[in-house]
Protein backbone atom coordinates (compact mmCIF):
# COMPACT_ATOMS: atom_id res chain seq x y z
CA UNK A 1 0.00 0.00 0.00
CA UNK A 2 1.30 3.47 -0.88
CA UNK A 3 1.74 5.01 2.62
CA UNK A 4 3.59 8.00 2.76
CA UNK A 5 5.07 10.86 5.08
CA UNK A 6 4.90 14.51 4.64
CA UNK A 7 6.37 16.95 7.38
CA UNK A 8 4.55 20.13 8.15
CA UNK A 9 6.34 23.07 7.89
CA UNK A 10 4.25 25.21 9.97
CA UNK A 11 4.31 22.74 13.14
CA UNK A 12 6.70 20.07 12.65
CA UNK A 13 4.38 17.25 12.76
CA UNK A 14 4.74 14.14 10.73
CA UNK A 15 2.16 13.35 9.05
CA UNK A 16 1.19 9.51 7.04
CA UNK A 17 -0.89 9.71 4.17
CA UNK A 18 -2.45 6.67 2.28
CA UNK A 19 -2.85 7.78 -1.28
CA UNK A 20 -5.12 5.77 -3.81
CA UNK A 21 -5.81 7.80 -6.38
CA UNK A 22 -6.68 10.82 -3.71
CA UNK A 23 -7.32 14.07 -5.24
CA UNK A 24 -8.60 16.50 -2.42
CA UNK A 25 -5.58 18.11 -0.71
CA UNK A 26 -3.48 16.66 2.35
CA UNK A 27 -3.47 18.79 5.38
CA UNK A 28 -1.74 18.37 8.27
CA UNK A 29 -3.43 16.23 11.37
CA UNK A 30 -2.70 18.86 13.91
CA UNK A 31 -2.96 22.26 12.68
CA UNK A 32 -4.18 21.69 9.36
CA UNK A 33 -1.86 23.28 7.36
CA UNK A 34 -1.49 22.43 3.72
CA UNK A 35 2.57 23.47 3.74
CA UNK A 36 3.49 19.82 3.48
CA UNK A 37 6.68 18.23 2.28
CA UNK A 38 7.07 15.01 1.10
CA UNK A 39 9.65 12.89 3.48
CA UNK A 40 12.04 10.01 1.97
CA UNK A 41 11.14 6.83 4.43
CA UNK A 42 12.30 3.48 4.57
CA UNK A 43 10.73 0.67 3.10
CA UNK A 44 9.24 -2.18 4.99
CA UNK A 45 10.85 -5.53 3.52
CA UNK A 46 10.18 -9.11 4.82
CA UNK A 47 13.50 -11.21 4.14
CA UNK A 48 12.72 -15.21 4.58
CA UNK A 49 14.36 -16.53 7.64
CA UNK A 50 17.93 -18.43 6.75
CA UNK A 51 18.36 -22.03 6.98
CA UNK A 52 21.72 -21.95 8.73
CA UNK A 53 25.18 -22.32 7.05
CA UNK A 54 25.13 -24.57 3.61
CA UNK A 55 26.41 -28.06 3.17
CA UNK A 56 28.93 -27.78 0.63
CA UNK A 57 28.36 -29.38 -2.97
CA UNK A 58 29.23 -33.52 -3.18
CA UNK A 59 31.70 -31.96 -5.77
CA UNK A 60 35.65 -30.76 -4.42
CA UNK A 61 36.84 -27.47 -5.17
CA UNK A 62 37.08 -27.97 -8.87
CA UNK A 63 33.99 -29.80 -8.59
CA UNK A 64 35.24 -33.25 -9.06
CA UNK A 65 34.24 -35.42 -5.88
CA UNK A 66 37.09 -36.27 -3.61
CA UNK A 67 39.78 -34.33 -5.39
CA UNK A 68 41.13 -31.77 -3.64
CA UNK A 69 44.04 -32.92 -1.21
CA UNK A 70 45.22 -35.21 -4.04
CA UNK A 71 48.16 -35.10 -5.53
CA UNK A 72 47.73 -33.37 -9.33
CA UNK A 73 44.17 -32.26 -8.14
CA UNK A 74 43.29 -28.89 -9.37
CA UNK A 75 43.84 -27.17 -6.14
CA UNK A 76 46.56 -28.81 -4.68
CA UNK A 77 49.09 -26.60 -3.05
Amino acid sequence: MPIYEYRCEQCGQVNEFLILGRRDPLLCKQCGSKDLTKLLSAHNTVIAPSRGPTEPLSGGCCGTPNSCGTPGSCCSG
